[in-house]
This record gives C-alpha cells, sequence and structure tokens, in this order.
C-alpha cells in the first residue's frame, strides 16, 4: 500500500516552475494527494507564472493536470476540518484544507511553508526528506 502524503500549494507550484518536487511527484512509492481548495490557489497564480516563465496559461494548466495528484473535496475531510481550524487557522486559514486532509487520512503534509511547524503538526515533510540534502 502506498504512503499518502497530502501536498501544499507551495510544492506544487515548486514542481510547475521545474523545481526538484517535478521529479518526486512521479515517485510511485507515494500517492500525492491535495485539495480542491489548494489547486484554486495554485490557479490563481496562473497569470504570474505565466509572466514568470512565460508559458501561456494554458499550458501551466495542462501540465497542473499532468501532476499525479489525487485532488478530495471539502466534503471528505469536513470531520476535521474544525481541529485543523483551531490547529493553524490563526497562524494561516489557508493552510486549514490541507492540515485538515492530513488529519483525516492520518498521514503526512509536504510542505515548505513554516506554519506547519508552527501549529505543532509533526508529520511533516520538506523536500529534503526526499532527496536527502
Amino acid at each position: 500500500m502506498k504512503v499518502h502524503i497530502v501536498v501544499d500549494a507551495n510544492i506544487i507550484m515548486s514542481a510547475l516552475l521545474g523545481g526538484k518536487p517535478s521529479a518526486i511527484l512521479f515517485d510511485h512509492k507515494f500517492q500525492f494527494v491535495t485539495t480542491e481548495f489548494t489547486i484554486g490557489e495554485v490557479e490563481k497564480y496562473f497569470p504570474r507564472l505565466e509572466k514568470k516563465i512565460g508559458v501561456s496559461q494554458k499550458a501551466i494548466k495542462s501540465a497542473l493536470e499532468k501532476l499525479p495528484l489525487r485532488v478530495y473535496g471539502a466534503g471528505f475531510y469536513e470531520d476535521q476540518a474544525k481541529e485543523a481550524e483551531t490547529m493553524i487557522g490563526d497562524i494561516d486559514e489557508k493552510d486549514v484544507d490541507v492540515l485538515a486532509l492530513a488529519l483525516r487520512l492520518k498521514t503526512y503534509v509536504w510542505s515548505q511553508d513554516k506554519d506547519f511547524e508552527r501549529c505543532g503538526y509533526e508529520k511533516l515533510l520538506k523536500t529534503y526528506h526526499f532527496i536527502g540534502e
């Protein structure tokens, strides 16, 4: 059985920019998952990405759709939303969905965001955990 890992928006953005996460996401030992909310947050940055990397928003969307991510709607983890809100809502409300999904799946969050450390979530992975740096 594959280990589920909840992916935060900053990891997806890095993958779209061709960073180290782009290769890691295709490692078949893991089932990378995220939330519909997180995908929406990434899509808000398409105009900036278009300017930064000189690729059309349509091409960026296509690249996003090719990432091997299972996307969950809020209904799947709504029973954990209150706990996640209590833990991280005051730090960054945009992280509530990611944390709620991780709590629901009882698994890891992959993020470069320090907010998960600040809230005390112990199952946190950074990119260096995958590449050994």
